[in-house]
């Protein structure tokens, strides 16, 4: 007996690039990437005020004034998002089916934003046009003006760990597979089996002549 022709044996594929940029595990890795730059950028500094040119004898043991999330400018904003944006994150991941797809909007939408506002904070803690509002206003213009500010590693952290976390819901959002492809087909499936041929071939094997 003969069922039909034999099949071709299958040829291994390298992965391409598109189900590189999908898979579950660079999801996952975007995602603590991600997560270990929000920390870091929650105990670095923000704004670090260079003091070593103001020729002021208080400043002569102090080179460096440094500022924390939690007090600069756009800190707040950011803070909120980020809360926004991790609970968002979490849905996505391992919510249920049904809100997984407004989650990843969600965040989407929430890492663009905060990525806007990081940009704007930079160019902000990169003048000295906060510098009265830092120091209190106790300080006279002159003084202020020997001063130079520039961003810190914890504002360039936020805005790396919101650019990885907007990726992962990016590549989470690409390999997630169509229900309403997938449901048609499992339901078709034995009906298509029905309706082909099946080639079959019968023969008298040899054994069978011998004995007659």
């Amino acid at each position: 007996m003969e069922f039909g022709p034999a099949t071709a044996p299958a040829e291994r594929r390298r992965p391409s690039w598109r189900a590189m940029s999908t898979d579950s595990r660079l999801t996952t890795g975007l995602v603590v990437l991600g997560g270990a730059a929000a920390i870091a950028s929650l105990v670095g500094e923000w704004q670090i005020i260079d003091t070593t040119r103001s020729g002021d004898e208080y400043f002569a043991s102090i080179p460096q004034v440094t500022s924390s999330v939690w007090t600069t400018t756009g800190g707040t904003p950011y803070l909120s998002g980020l809360m926004l944006l991790g609970a968002a994150t979490a849905v996505a991941l391992l919510g249920p089916v049904a809100a997984r797809a407004v989650a990843r909007m969600a965040a989407l939408g929430t890492a663009a934003v905060l990525v806007v506002v990081l940009a704007a904070t930079a160019s902000v803690l990169s003048s000295t046009d906060e510098l009265p509002r830092v120091f209190g206003g106790f300080m006279n213009s002159e003084l202020l003006a020997r001063f130079s500010s520039s961003p810190g590693r914890g504002m360039w952290a936020a805005l790396v760990a919101v650019t990885l976390l907007g990726l992962a819901m990016l590549s989470a959002h690409r390999g997630e597979p169509e229900p309403s492809a997938g449901r048609h087909a499992a339901v078709e499936e034995p009906d298509d089996y029905e309706s082909e041929d099946i080639e079959l071939t019968v023969t008298t094997a040899a054994p069978f002549l011998r004995q007659y």
